[in-house]
């Protein structure tokens, strides 16, 4: 991953001849193959996510403005013809779908209420801020919303789940769906912060907080691989461990969701960086008793721009 502002990517500023293409080709979404869809929507996703802490996203919004709208449910793509695959693997694709569904759902709000911080929206008049509280409000509720209407599979109990599944299918769809909600809980702790509600006094703040250290704890719990227990989260937790670790003025809660975000192994995801940095943002706001800019602090404490996050 690259720090945001390093530099410029190819679809930040794309040339005209290939905004004509993807216009052209964007006429006709009927026909666009399930590897052209789901290519497409993993590009709104990281859009999204890149313009969350005050980047500007990987993306011009006018590339994305002309990416089609696939409304109808996201098409699986297929692997390629193996006579050896297990069976698993294709009902593990039925359950999934519907869920990656849902986390598509989830991180397209998520770039919306990026859009409302304060590196993006001006809040300089009260008219700015009485605004951008009715938006927040409003995405709230289609947060909930998607929340109500997630799928059947994503209802069930880890229990349930192991009870009808083969071992290795349901222990991924358990974490998906775990990854999933940490996700859509990460979003109440981040509007939060967003309209500056004092530290950890939201009750959707403190309610998400107190879920996602569950969902953590027993995502550790239900692993059987002894190493990974010992060592390793998964790097889909990056996200709410750092909003956990930031949110709050409690040492012994920061600190665990700290070394938690250090165990996270894959270099990638730069969870040794992302440790330190919310543990000297944590402090920072212990001391003066109120909530430090994640960005700016980053850029003052380590001389960078933060991460991808």
């Amino acid at each position: 991953m690259i720090h945001s502002g390093d530099i410029t990517p190819y679809l930040k500023e794309p040339g005209t001849s290939f905004m004509t293409r993807i216009h052209i080709w964007a006429q006709n979404s009927s026909s666009h193959s399930a590897l052209a869809i789901r290519i497409i929507t993993w590009l709104k996703i990281l859009h999204s996510t890149t313009c969350r802490g005050g980047a500007m996203g990987l993306i011009s919004d006018e590339v994305v403005r002309r990416f089609p709208d696939y409304n109808e449910h996201l098409p699986n793509v297929n692997p390629p013809d193996d006579p050896e695959s297990d069976t698993s693997n294709h009902l593990y694709e039925i359950l999934s779908g519907p869920v990656f569904n849902f986390y598509f759902q989830l991180q397209i709000l998520s770039g919306e209420i990026a859009r409302l911080s304060l590196y993006h929206r001006s809040r300089t008049k009260g008219t700015d801020q009485q605004e951008v509280v009715e938006r927040m409000a409003d995405l709230k509720s289609r947060l909930r919303a998607l929340w109500e209407s997630r799928c059947a599979t994503q209802r069930q109990s880890p229990k349930y789940l192991r009870s009808q599944l083969a071992p290795k299918t349901a222990n991924m769809i358990i974490n998906l769906i775990s990854i999933c909600e940490a996700a859509y809980l990460a979003e109440f702790i981040d509007i939060g912060r967003q309209l500056g509600d004092p530290v950890s006094k939201s009750t959707d703040s403190s309610e998400a907080l107190h879920r996602i250290r569950e969902i953590v704890d027993s995502d550790r719990d239900d692993d059987d691989d002894t190493y990974n227990k010992e060592r390793r989260i998964n790097p889909a937790y990056l996200r709410p461990l750092f909003l956990y670790a930031i949110e709050g003025t409690d040492s012994e809660r920061n600190r665990w969701a700290v070394e938690k975000i250090a165990q996270i192994q894959n270099p990638i995801y730069r969870g040794e960086f992302f440790s330190v940095f919310a543990k000297a943002l944590s402090e920072a706001q212990i001391r003066n008793d109120r909530r430090v800019t994640s960005r700016y602090f980053c850029i003052w404490y380590f001389g960078v721009t933060p991460p991808f996050l």
